[in-house]
């Protein structure tokens, strides 16, 4: 008897696994989804965090107001005006959040302590269907 196997890299390939394939844009996607109810959000404004967003690689999501920073460590900025390229100082004094209880700074991390074992458990839904599948699987789940 002879067994013939894939070489590992298409078996990799085939499920999605290389850098920046399938499966860790999945998992971009997924994180970038659940993490919107802990944005900062300003009511009414049109001026929302969460809209100030790109995707510069299939492995990251940046956020590009230029206030981002300051909401994301959750410290208010000193000084109104300023010159144009130079940063206003980070104070220690928290800044409030309206919108829900979730939002807030650090809201990457904060998503993942209360919801990374669902995406971890979607992600190998994903891999285990070799990303094919996931429409049904996600239509069946709602």
């Amino acid at each position: 008897m002879r067994i013939e196997l894939n070489k590992p890299e298409k078996i990799i390939k085939r499920l999605g696994l290389e850098e920046d394939g399938m499966a860790t844009e999945f998992f971009r996607d997924k994180v970038d989804a659940y993490c919107d109810p802990y944005i900062p959000f300003a009511g009414g404004s049109g001026n929302h965090l969460k809209n100030f967003k790109t995707y510069p690689n299939k492995h990251s999501i940046k956020y590009e107001a230029p206030y981002a920073h300051y909401h994301f460590i959750g410290k208010k900025a000193i000084g109104s005006s300023r010159p144009a390229g130079v940063k206003r100082k980070i104070s220690n004094i928290d800044m409030k959040y309206q919108g829900g209880p979730l939002r807030g700074p650090h809201w990457d991390t904060r998503m993942m302590n209360n919801r990374g074992k669902e995406i971890i458990k979607d992600l190998q839904i994903f891999v285990k269907n070799g990303g094919k599948k996931w429409q049904k699987i996600q239509i069946w789940k709602q």
